[in-house]
């Protein structure tokens, strides 16, 4: 698999890229305006055709940086189903697979800080957004959509090994991901049963 972690040095803020090896196609995550250039250069230097652009949470400099990816690279932005933006080419919503050549990501929609938040997961890890940042839940989230959030991300969060890696959207104190097992402990979430992994068939988004 290909994977790049691209960081801001401006703000902290943290983008993806995932590729398929064999096809060359890619998705990107959570990209703004300051990860632009990292991200096209990442693309063009592994010769990588752009499939999709995706997002946990909307914001302003999201919608700007994939206006420009689309225009560069053709790509769709992907975001979710409640999101009216006209620039959005493909809604999506909880538990939906994303397909980009070989490979697949899963959708799963974990409304807390903002209703639109979207995780992603691929292989060993999830693409956490603002929801699981890496020291634990978003500081300003507020108690009843605390508890909320919580109650979703264990019942969620059931079906993953512990060592399953979280990649957030923004690094603290230079930390730039966690896990399972340490988001467990910090917010003191149990399990219920033994760790499993999704393997249900879901539709196919092309």
């Amino acid at each position: 698999m290909i994977f790049r972690q691209i960081c801001s040095e401006k703000e902290g803020s943290l983008a993806y890229i995932l590729g398929d090896p064999i096809t060359r196609e890619a998705v990107v995550i959570d990209v703004a305006e300051t990860h632009l250039a990292a991200v096209e250069e990442f693309l063009r230097s592994r010769g990588l055709y752009l499939r999709l652009i995706l997002v946990t949470h909307w914001n302003v400099s999201h919608e700007k940086a994939a206006e420009t990816l689309r225009e560069h690279w053709g790509a769709r932005l992907a975001a979710h189903e409640s999101i009216v933006a006209a620039s959005v080419d493909m809604r999506i919503r909880d538990e939906d697979v994303l397909y980009f050549g070989e490979e697949s990501l899963r959708v799963f929609h974990t409304p807390g800080l903002t209703p639109c938040a979207l995780m992603y997961a691929w292989n060993d890890r999830l693409f956490t957004g603002e929801t699981i940042l890496v020291r634990g839940l978003h500081p300003k989230l507020r108690r009843q959509a605390k508890a909320r959030l919580l109650a979703r991300l264990h019942t969620l969060l059931e079906h993953f090994p512990e060592e399953t890696l979280l990649y957030p959207g923004a690094e603290n104190q230079g930390r730039r991901l966690s896990s399972i097992e340490e988001f467990r402990r910090r917010s003191q979430l149990g399990t219920d049963r033994k760790s499993t992994r999704l393997n249900s068939s879901h539709d196919q988004i092309s």
